[in-house]
This record gives structure tokens, sequence and C-alpha cells, in this order.
């Protein structure tokens, strides 16, 4: 007998074959929405065949040496000319490999050097497997049933290769936790998506009748994402400027088109920028659906509540068996184009689901192409549909015909209910210098300022503190940056002075209400989200708030793409401001030098579609800048797909900070942990609550002071608390005292 596991609590043994069996048909279920269930059984039966091996046995119950047993399943499968399966057995334990040449060296990691060691005799003998496994030819998965167009089939055999893997995995896991555990894991919602529908639908109804114009226009949003939900799978866009409710009606098509007769779905997928718009979502959701319902899965979120309800949400990360999720971008797509196990499992838990994409324009430039190559093969062979949703819709239409994917928009006039729905006048200042802008901000009670560098937030701050004055920037950890914001959002109700300085961190997802906003140059989308910070409640008429859009008259080092948006913005704001004359303000305040700036009506759908028209075709050449999709398309052959290389080029963040750790009360566990080398699962997403990203050139300027000390790999802690204040946060100054703020 050939054992796979033995169970530590009573030393109970599993037979390999009953594994085999077990993850054989649990995978065949996973890839069952997709038409791949015959390949997955193959699949999930050959995986641990190396474990018939003596070598292996020597292992498991004599503690002998490690043994490579997934090279040996890769291995006949490759020979019975299942390349693509090849990969996934390979990869079951540490991922995706890159299929490499063959002339790689021995020691490469790369299925072709594993496959040629396999052939040349370099495994443990496993021939013992034939008593037990018969591996028969399985039926194609319906995707190679389909006639697909030449250019794509190497993407499509990819990507169907990481969902197949996928299902192996997360199928070994469950059923060696099963076996393990002696018992089946709890899961974390056991309600139907109509059940969530009609919760959903019983809150919406008390929107009805509407009380005022601004529910009837939210209310018209409802009602067209209901009408529009009973359509077929597809892309949609849902354009709802700030104010109109796109929350609960983006949730009101998913979960309407989801559990739609014919539709056949199984579960939402909201992906999120930012987390602090998560949390505000996940908040409205879970209150309607329940908590067990939503489940939230980024770093932010700490998951070490010891409750069923708990402990249920935490394992539902691992494979997002869950009806709704709510996630990052980041967490969405990196694991699209991952090779590691941990990020892959979850894939094929988007098969059949909604996807709903909130403030779409932020899709990074740099991976345009990859992201909607991913969500364009969702739709078309995994029975998907994807969401638009922002109040700035980016021009993607072209890219997703290219797919042969066309983008329906929901709301049967979105020209119309923008203007319904403006709140703002723009004016266009160009030049301003901090101590004019600084002079304008102490004018105003209450005034949001919102410039692009964080060495600019803090000199024009120096020149307005005081009372009603506050300070944002990443240079305050979250926590930090929670407080102040509970404190301008208790002023601004109070109707107290309060003057902020931010950086682009609250002009997304953040509810705050100022009656006057400035915002300075960048693109157009994210000036347009600036002003949603502007009379947000409509407690004025449009023609009596303003928001001030303005070129900083001094050099602030800003990031390229940041100044690559803004010099689009710039050729298309000056265009919309020879339509216009200025023609605000007296006579005097002219004369005196004060002029209020030229009209500049930047919140039209036509200019929104021009700046990302210009903006995608500037950046044209630039839109696939790793080369993700490029090396996932033009491959020689199916042993030679570079799964690894594509994983470790695609980030959709290109941060290159390192944390460093303010001290608190609340954390000082936490950094004992992690000084110690016995961190808990929710360590490092507490300390991330209190830690300040730093560039290395600034952290080497810390260090070089002794400021900041190593407590662990790729984590510091500040130890000159000086350092740190509670207005302006982490100070990076190097010798001489000049400050970076970047």
């Amino acid at each position: 007998m050939y054992y796979s596991h033995v169970r530590e609590t009573d030393g109970q043994k599993e037979p390999v074959i009953d594994h085999l069996r077990e993850v054989a048909e649990m995978s065949a279920d996973f890839a069952r929405p997709f038409g791949a269930e015959g390949w997955a059984w193959v699949m999930g039966f050959a995986h641990d065949i190396g474990k018939y091996s003596a070598g292996f046995q020597r292992r498991l119950l004599e503690n002998g040496s490690r043994v490579d047993h997934s090279t040996a399943g890769a291995f006949v499968l490759d020979r019975s000319n299942l390349p693509l399966l090849s990969y996934c057995v390979a990869g079951h334990h540490r991922g995706l490999p890159d299929g490499g040449t063959k002339g790689d060296p021995e020691d490469a990691a790369t299925l072709c050097s594993r496959l040629r060691k396999a052939s040349e005799g370099g495994l443990p003998p496993f021939d013992e497997y034939r008593n037990d496994v018969v591996l028969e030819e399985p039926q194609k998965p319906a995707l190679l049933c389909k006639d697909i167009p030449p250019k794509e089939q190497c993407y499509a055999l990819s990507f169907l290769t990481r969902m197949l893997f996928s299902c192996l995995v997360d199928a070994d896991f469950l059923c060696t936790e099963r076996f393990m555990n002696n018992e089946e894991r709890v899961r974390s919602s056991i309600d139907g998506l109509d059940a969530l529908r009609d919760a959903l639908e019983e809150k919406i109804a008390s929107f009805y009748p509407s009380q005022s114009d601004i529910n009837a226009l939210r209310c018209s949003v409802l009602d067209a994402c209901l009408q529009v939900s009973r359509g077929p799978k597809g892309v949609y866009s849902l354009t709802v400027p700030t104010g109109g409710g796109k929350t609960y009606a983006s949730l009101r098509f998913a979960l309407n088109h989801a559990s739609c007769i014919g539709n056949d779905m199984q579960r939402v997928i909201y992906c999120i920028p930012y987390t602090s718009i998560i949390d505000q979502n996940a908040a409205v959701f879970r209150d309607v659906l329940g908590g067990r319902n939503v489940l939230e899965h980024h770093a932010n979120f700490d998951f070490d509540d010891e409750t069923e309800e708990g402990r249920a949400l935490r394992l539902a990360t691992e494979n997002w068996d869950a009806p709704v999720i709510v996630t990052t971008n980041v967490q969405f797509f990196e694991s699209l184009y991952g090779s590691r196990t941990s990020r892959c499992r979850k894939l094929h838990s988007i098969a059949g689901s909604v996807i709903v994409l909130d403030e779409a324009q932020m899709l990074p430039t740099k991976q345009l192409v990859p992201c909607v190559k991913a969500l364009a093969e969702l739709v078309k062979h995994y029975g998907c549909t994807v969401v638009l949703c922002t109040a700035t819709q980016p021009s993607l239409n072209d890219f997703f015909l290219e797919c042969g994917c066309e983008v329906h928009e929901i709301v049967p006039d979105a020209v119309e209910l923008a203007e319904k729905l403006r709140r703002v006048t723009y004016r266009y200042l160009e030049k301003l210098g901090d101590e004019e802008l600084a002079d304008r901000l102490c004018e105003e009670p209450q005034v949001l300022c919102i410039v692009n560098s964080r060495k600019q937030a803090r000199a024009v701050y120096e020149r307005i503190s005081g009372e009603g004055s506050f300070h944002l920037s990443t240079l305050m950890h979250p926590a930090h940056r929670g407080r102040v914001l509970q404190e301008i959002r208790r002023r601004l109700s109070a109707g107290e002075p309060c003057r902020v300085i931010s950086t682009s961190l609250i002009e997304a997802g953040v509810d705050v209400d100022f009656p006057v906003v400035y915002r300075s140059l960048a693109g157009i989308d994210s000036m347009i989200q600036a002003a949603g910070r502007a009379n947000r409640n409509a407690r004025k008429s449009a023609e009596e708030s303003f928001v001030y859009l303005f070129e900083p008259a001094e050099s602030y080092a800003v990031p390229p793409d940041i100044h690559q948006k803004a010099a689009v913005s710039r050729g298309i704001m000056r265009d919309l401001a020879k339509r216009a004359a200025c023609d605000t303000g007296t006579e005097e305040e002219k004369e005196g030098g004060r002029c209020e700036g030229v009209a500049c009506d930047i919140g039209s759908l036509d200019v929104m579609t021009r700046y990302f028209d210009d903006l995608y075709g500037l950046r044209k050449e630039n839109l696939d800048a790793s080369e993700v999709y490029a090396c996932l398309s033009k491959y020689p052959n199916p042993r030679s797909i570079p799964f690894e290389t594509a994983a470790q080029r695609f980030q959709m963040i290109e941060d290159g900070s390192l944390p460093v750790v303010v001290p608190d009360d609340a954390v000082a566990d936490d950094i004992d942990a992690v000084r110690y080398g016995k961190p808990s699962r929710g360590t490092f997403r507490r300390l991330g609550r209190y830690s300040v990203g730093v560039y290395k050139q600034d952290l080497e300027s810390l260090m070089r002071a002794g400021a900041v000390e190593s407590i662990g790999k790729d984590m510091y802690i500040l130890v000159d608390q000086s350092r740190y204040s509670e207005e302006a946060g982490l100070s990076c100054a190097v010798e001489g005292g000049a400050g970076l703020f970047y």
C-alpha cells in the first residue's frame, strides 16, 4: 500500500489512490463551469503519482530525505501529449514554472529541464502507480472546440492552463485539509445569489417614491440597472457622476444579472483601487446582505477574529468561496497573472462571476492591454460579465472590440445624467504660486486643496497652519490619516473653520463635502474626482460652488506618469479656455490682480473621452510596458509558455517603497512579534495601519541618521520619534535640514 498523507492527531494513513480520486473529482467540479472537467479530472488523477515510489514513502513514514514527487505526473502527462496539464502538475506545490527550452541547464526550474531529468531516469522509480491508475484520453475542453483566431490562440491556451492550475491546487489543498483535520471546512455562506438579490431589493424598495430631485435621479439609475441586468453576459459600462448612487446601482445590476434565468452565475466580485473605498462599500454590502456573505480580501483587513464567522471568512480568502467578494485591483489582476499557488488558487472561482471594476479609470496604462485581455478572456470563455463603473469612464471600447467584445452602456442617456448631476463650476487659473495659493485658502472658511507632491503639500500647509488647518499625505500612516479625516468631517458638519492641504489620497472614495476645492493640474479624471469632494451633498447650486484648477508656479518633482497626464489635460483645457472669457469678478478685483479664472468645463463626457483617447494614443507603444501580454501570446510552442516570467513582470503598482513602522501602543505586541520572529496571521496587516512607505534614498538617509532600524526582512521601525509629528507625519530630512517630501 502506498500512502499520500499521515494524520498527525491519530496516525491514520491515507492511500494515494484515495487522494487522487478525491482531487480528480473535485478538480473536475471546479472546471465544469468552463467546460474543462475532462482535463481537470485526468490532471487531478495524475498529480501525485510520484508518491508511488519507495523514496517518497520513506520520506512520509520514516522522515527520510525530500523527494521530487510532482515531476513524475508532469512527465506522464507530457508523454500523453497533454503539455498544458504537465505545467499544472509540475507546479502544484511551488507554482507554475516557465516552459523553457531543451537547452536549459540541469538545475533550471523550467518545465523542460524537469522533464528532461525525468526522461533520463533522474526520478525515483514510480511505476507502481500503474497498478492503481489508468489515465484514459480525456474529453477536450470547450475552449479547444471553438474557432479561436490564430493571433489569440497562444494567450487563450496560457489562460486556460492557469485556470486549470487553480482547479488542481485548490482541490489538492481542500482534500488534504479535510483528511488532516478529519472534517469538512465550514463555509462562510450558504445563501444563494437569489436570496441576496431579494435582500437588496427589499432595501432598495425603501428608496421609492423618491422624496427629492436628486433621489429621483438616483432611482432612475437604479431602474436602468434593473432593466439592463436581464440582458446577456458581456461587457457593460455604468457611467454615473459622483452622487448618483452607483454603489447600490452597480450591486443591483450585478445581483439581478447573476441570478437571471439562463445566466447561472456563481458570485459577484468587486475590484476597487483603494482600500478606503473598499471599507465603505463592504460596509454597505454587509449591512444589506449580511456579514457572512461578503468577503473583504485585501492587505489591510484583519482576519484574526476567532469567531466561527471570522474563521470561515479567513479560510474563504484562500479560494474566494463566498457569494460577494470585495477586493483590490492589485489582488485581482496580479492573481490572474500570478504563478504562485497562493495567488492562483482562487482563479477558478472567478468563472461565472459578475466582475465590477469600481473606478475603472484607475487601471494603470502600463498594464492596460494585459488587464483588458484578461477581462475579455473571462467574458468570452469563462461565463463572466464585466461592469466598468465610474464617474470618469475611460475609453476602453476600442480595446474590447479588438478582443471581440463590445461595451454596452447601462444608463440610457449618460450625457443628460451628467448634466443633471453637475454640482460645481470649474475655473482654470493657470499659474499659481504657493504664497498666493495660501492667501486664497486663508480667505475661505472651509476649503480643500489637492496637490501632486508631498513636498508641496507640506510647503503650503506651513503657510496656513493654525486652528482648523490640516495636512494629509502618505507620510502619515493610515491610522493617523483616519483620525485626521474624522476631525475634518466633524468640523465640516459643524460649520467650523476647516482648511485641508492634501495629496491625491483624498480625491477618490473619501466622503467629505467642501464648498470650495483647489486642484493642482493632473489628469482630467483625477481633477473630476477631486471635484467630487466639492458640494457633494448639493447644498449649493453648481454656479455657487467652485473648483479651481491651477499649475504650481514653483517647480516640484512629480512622477512622470502624473507629469504626462497633466500635459494632456493642459492641452485640452487651453482649448476649452479659448472658448470662454474671464468673466468673473468685479473690475476692481481684476485691477487688483485677483482674477477668478477662465470657465473650463472639464466635466462633460466628451472631454473625458477626448482625454483618454489622447492619453492612450500618446502611450500606445507603452500599454503593455512590461510585455506581459506579448510574452504570453507569442511563445513558439505549448512547452515554452513563460508563466513565471509573466508573473514577475506583471505589477499593478510600481511603488518601490519600504514600510517604516511608527511605534504606537496599539501595535507594541506586533512589533515585538516581528522583532523576535514570531508574527501571527494578522501581525503585518495591523502593522500596515501604522506604517509609512519610504523610498530607498529616504530610508538610507534615516538609517544614516540613526532614526530607523531594521526589525525584519524589508521592515523598519522609527526609533527617533521626534521625526514624526501629528501635523505632518514623517520627516525624511537629510543632512543640512532639507526635507524630501516627494
